[in-house]
């Protein structure tokens, strides 16, 4: 029975462990945010607000892989070295994830608004922004992948 309790109290503790480290923005899913507070903006002024959330989304990613890749690297550190330290580490998303997610959804919304509204120069803006992010996701699932593969060669 002992022999038995020790591997499964192992996978426990790993699974929790790596369940707190930060999320890619990959990963990240947009929030539900309203129309309604972008629904009086011109054309210009949707074009102009859907950039200005685009460059922040933009540096959130930044942010966000910056901190899931400083986590996995401290999660491979602590359990080749000393894994009791795991417990120490901030684990979660953060404040950033949480705005990245928002900002996502105020793109959707505002595209939305702005197909509605045939605001032609936010549309185009849009679905740039959307072009590279597909980009931008294939690219990121591209290492997974092959990452998964290499483990399942054994």
């Amino acid at each position: 029975m002992r022999l038995f309790l020790k591997p499964v109290m192992a996978t426990l503790l790993v699974t929790g462990l790596i369940s707190g480290c930060a999320s890619n923005s990959n990963e990240l899913k947009a929030a539900h945010v309203s129309t309604a507070g972008f629904k009086g903006l011109s054309c210009t002024e949707l074009h102009a607000e859907l950039q200005s959330s685009i460059n922040v989304v933009n540096e959130l990613t930044t942010v966000i892989d910056d901190k899931a890749d400083d986590d996995k690297a401290q999660m491979a550190i602590g359990m080749i070295l000393f894994w009791p330290a795991l417990f120490a580490l901030e684990g979660g998303d953060g404040i950033e994830a949480a705005e990245y997610s928002r900002m996502k959804g105020e793109i959707n919304a505002m595209e939305e608004v702005a197909i509605l509204n045939q605001c032609q120069s936010a549309i185009d803006v849009a679905q740039q922004y959307r072009a590279e992010e597909q980009k931008f996701r294939l690219a990121a699932k591209k290492p997974q992948a092959s990452q998964q593969n290499n483990n399942t060669a054994y």
